[in-house]
């Protein structure tokens, strides 16, 4: 009977395990799916967007190939910037290792000096000599041991000496090095820094080109109009493009979150949602924060980016997917530190803030839309009054 419970229970451990197997392939085979069901997705909003740049105006085209080459210029120098910094850490690690390690071969300098003395001290009375002199055989032998801890002990001092002045040695190598990565990397820096203001100038002739051509046709509200068609075109895109998109089971819902959602941007509230524009003949469908240029730009929460490009009227554009038909915007920024298919978390850096999209002066214009339908951002972010 006991041979028999024994089989029983190996065969639904054995069970048990194929079952575990099984259940692990089919979520990696889920997994995979929602992958490529994402890349398809992003790769149908790219088509969306090729053709929508085809209808635009050659002063469009301009401003979007120097808003988009100065995005990668700003990601440059942030990059490079960074790389500085952490090699001025190591560099002083390096230097900190070399001050205690010059402090460390002077105290072995002194021993050693100390040894050598000793030794010159006592040339004259030979140790064998001394040695041979001793009728008490256990003093010959004390003196026997002490002069072997003696040598052993002289020997150990010449070793770490040797070790510490080849460890000085290598680390001065490695400073030389760290010295010649920080020069060059500083010569890049400034390098890059000039082609960025390069770049800022043409962004500014694009920019005021396309105002020009704006007023001399007195199309203000028109070109408001068109933006807002061309905002409205894509987010249909997106919602058609993302639909079945089942990646979101794992992460909060965003509606239990409302209200404690973080904005993503800390600065003054310069524009309310609802607030006319355009003259008065349009009403904002988010909000404007304003903040300096370069401030980072953070999801308010989990999701896919769905778009991170340039588009007409909004700039360096982010938007993300959050699932459940809720989408956040992130428009007229200076960089994009993300690229469309890739899972941010909240919290995360998406963006460095720009010049904004209007007058009102830099900052971030904010969206939050669930079916489409515009959300008050006040309801569900914690956002400055």
């Amino acid at each position: 009977m006991t041979g028999i419970l024994q089989s029983v229970r190996l065969l639904l451990l054995l069970a048990a395990l194929a079952s575990a197997q099984l259940i692990q392939a089919q979520d990696a085979e889920a997994t995979q799916q929602q992958l490529e069901a994402v890349a398809n997705a992003i790769a149908e909003i790219s088509g969306w967007l090729e053709s929508a740049s085809a209808d635009q105006s050659q002063q469009e085209n301009k401003l979007r190939e120097s808003e988009l080459a100065l995005s990668e210029a700003n990601t440059l120098v942030a990059q490079i910037a960074s790389e500085i910094r952490s090699s001025q850490s190591r560099l002083a690690d390096l230097q900190s290792q070399q001050t205690i390690l010059t402090n460390q071969r002077q105290e072995q300098e002194q021993i050693l000096q100390q040894i050598i003395r000793a030794a010159y001290m006592s040339r004259e009375e030979s140790f064998l000599k001394t040695l041979l002199n001793q009728e008490d055989p256990s003093t010959a032998g004390r003196m026997l041991h002490y002069t072997n801890l003696f040598a052993s002990y002289q020997a150990q001092q010449i070793e770490n000496y040797k070790a510490t002045l080849g460890e000085l040695q290598q680390l001065d190598a490695n400073l030389a090095q760290e010295l010649d990565t920080l020069g060059r990397r500083q010569q890049d820096l400034v390098s890059e820094q000039a082609r960025l203001l390069t770049l800022k100038e043409e962004q500014e002739t694009a920019l005021a080109a396309l105002n020009d051509a704006i007023q001399s046709r007195n199309a203000e509200l028109e070109q408001l109009e068109v933006n807002r068609a061309e905002l409205e075109s894509l987010l249909q895109e997106i919602a058609r493009a993302m639909e079945g998109i089942r990646s979101f089971e794992d992460i909060t819902p965003l509606p239990q979150r409302r209200g404690e959602l973080p904005p993503p941007l800390s600065g003054e509230l310069l524009s309310q949602f609802g607030a006319t524009y355009g003259g008065g003949s349009l009403r904002r469908q988010g909000v404007v924060i304003g903040a300096d240029e370069g401030s980072p730009v953070r999801a308010v929460h989990d999701g896919y980016v769905a778009f991170a490009n340039w588009l007409r009227g909004s700039g360096l554009l982010v938007v993300i997917d959050h699932g459940e038909g809720f989408v956040s915007l992130y428009g007229g920024n200076q960089a994009l530190a993300v690229e469309a298919g890739e899972w941010v978390e909240s919290g995360s850096v998406i963006a460095t803030s720009g010049r904004g999209t209007e007058s009102l002066g830099p900052g971030l214009y904010f969206e939050l839309r669930q079916q489409g339908t515009a959300q008050n951002p006040s309801n569900w972010l914690r956002l400055p009054d």
